[in-house]
């Protein structure tokens, strides 16, 4: 895929992320800050764009965040943002395994509260940490939206190409590129 669509399907899926959000703090009076919001966003089309980063081939989350306290800022950060992803994403991901969704929340602060503490002027991962809930519950508000999971239609679309998905996501106005090197075999 050209850089090119690949940034035109990001600013879509972005573009999409962002009205989803507007209508859910709207609708609910429950408001995220700019920044944080731009941070999740982000987020999101960055895990849509590299779906084995929370997947099951990963390794376990806390295995992973007791490296990351070792390795330092960079790999807290990651820890922090698969652990919003799983539990504001995919939180049925966890429902044959031994954890559940508050487990993953409490890595996910550790990991944040990890960030800020070796970087204090990094105040953003504070506030991550500190609307941890808040956050992945706005999330599932936004992915829920009117018509369902698009998240999970995107996926699904990724690994099946089934037009009927590929139908409601252009609906929805997402670009889709069948091309993009991001689908999963």
């Amino acid at each position: 895929m050209s850089q090119l669509t690949s940034l035109a399907v990001d600013e879509s899926l972005a573009s999409y992320f962002f009205d989803q959000f507007e209508r859910a703090q709207q609708r609910d009076s429950d408001a995220l800050d700019d920044e944080i919001e731009a941070y999740v966003i982000h987020l999101l089309v960055d895990h849509l764009r590299r779906p084995n980063v929370a997947g099951r081939t990963s390794p376990a989350l806390a295995t992973q965040y007791l490296a990351a306290r070792e390795r330092g800022a960079t790999a807290l950060r990651e820890v922090g943002d698969r652990a919003l992803y799983i539990a504001g994403v995919v939180p049925r991901s966890l429902d044959r395994s031994p954890v559940d969704v508050r487990y993953v929340a409490g890595i996910g602060e550790a990991a944040y509260r990890g960030v800020h503490a070796r970087q204090s002027r990094l105040e953003l991962f504070e506030r991550l940490a500190d609307g941890f809930g808040s956050i992945i519950a706005l999330l599932a508000r936004v992915l829920e939206g009117e018509g369902g999971d698009l998240l999970a239609v995107y996926e699904r679309w990724r690994r099946h190409d089934d037009p009927r998905d590929e139908a409601r996501l252009v609906e929805a106005g997402v670009l889709l590129d069948p091309e993009a090197a991001d689908r999963v075999h």
